[in-house]
Parts: C-alpha cells; structure tokens; sequence
C-alpha cells in the first residue's frame, strides 16, 4: 500500500525508457577525433585564463624567429626587442588574434559556421597586404610555445599532437581564404 504518488511512481519504474539518440559521427572535416577534441577544449581553459601572456609569447616568438614579418607592419618596423615586448598595438593584436582561436574552439561543433568564418578571415588577411600565406604558416611553431608555457608541464607529447592538429587546421583554413577562386 501507499499514497497515489508511490503508487505512480512504482509503475513509472516498471516502464522502460526509451534509447538515447545515437550519438553524430565526427565531421570529417574536423582533424580531431572526439576524445582530442575533449582535451583541446578542456585544456584551453588553461590557455584562455592566461591570452594576454599567450598572445604576447606567440607574437614575440614570431618575430624574433622571423624578424623579416615584423619589418612588414608599419606600427612594429621601427621597435627595438624590448619595445616590442611593452607594445601595446601587439597586445592588441596578440588578444585578437587569441581570442579568435578562442571563439573558433567554441565554435568546433559548428563547422558549417566556422569554416566559412576563418576563410572570411583570410581574405581580409589578403586585403591587409601585410602578411601572405607563409607568414601565416609560421605562426605554428611560435603558437605550440605559448601553448606550452601556459600549460607546463601539462603539455605532454599528447596536448602537443592535439594543438598541432587545431593550429594546422586553422591555418590551412585561413590560408584558403587568401585565394578564394
């Protein structure tokens, strides 16, 4: 015996419940299987707490590695080292671009959306006139070492496979935007 409700509930239990929605297979177009997926968008977290320190570590990077880009912006040209490790249009420029990667990770389960937006992206790259496709290309190497220092010693040779897969499939997206046709 009992009240009306344990009586509903009992029979609720004896009711089966209905099978979940098999999951949607992986985009193809995304290089990241699901679990690394999981892991990029779970460890970026690490990554967004610290963009201005990210940013500024990638664009230093870049331009002591390849001090031939720096020559090509007009408002970095005439910085020394140090000057450009206080510039404010860098930190700027780091914090966009950071917080780009930090909408198209947000975006990854949207690729019909994203993919059409990094595209937009290199075309008006290519508009700018400042950097082409190799400039863009060697924004990888300097992108994993700020990865690195804001995850420590939790960038292990998996997080590294994992943001190598994401930065190459940006930059490969973008750079199709430099040519449209």
């Amino acid at each position: 015996m009992g009240c009306a409700a344990s009586i509903k509930f009992a029979d609720l239990k004896n009711e089966s419940l209905p099978e979940p929605e098999a999951p949607l297979p992986p985009d193809p177009r995304l290089p990241l299987d699901p679990w690394q997926k999981f892991y990029l968008e779970k460890s970026w977290k690490t990554v967004a707490r610290n963009i201005d320190k990210a940013g500024m570590i990638m664009f230093v990077k870049l331009l002591r590695d390849y001090p031939e880009i720096q020559q090509k912006w007009p408002q970095l040209k005439h910085l020394t080292d140090e000057e450009v490790t206080k510039s404010v249009y860098l930190m700027n420029l780091a914090t966009r671009i950071f917080d780009t990667l930090d909408h198209a990770i947000d975006s990854l389960g949207d690729l019909d959306y994203l993919i059409p937006l990094l595209k937009r992206l290199g075309q008006m790259h290519a508009d700018m006139k400042i950097m082409d496709p190799e400039d863009i290309w060697k924004m990888e190497r300097p992108f994993l070492e700020s990865v690195r220092a804001c995850l420590e010693d939790r960038f292990t040779y998996k997080y590294e496979e994992i943001y190598s897969k994401f930065i190459i499939f940006i930059i490969e997206t973008v750079v199709i935007g430099f040519d449209p046709h």
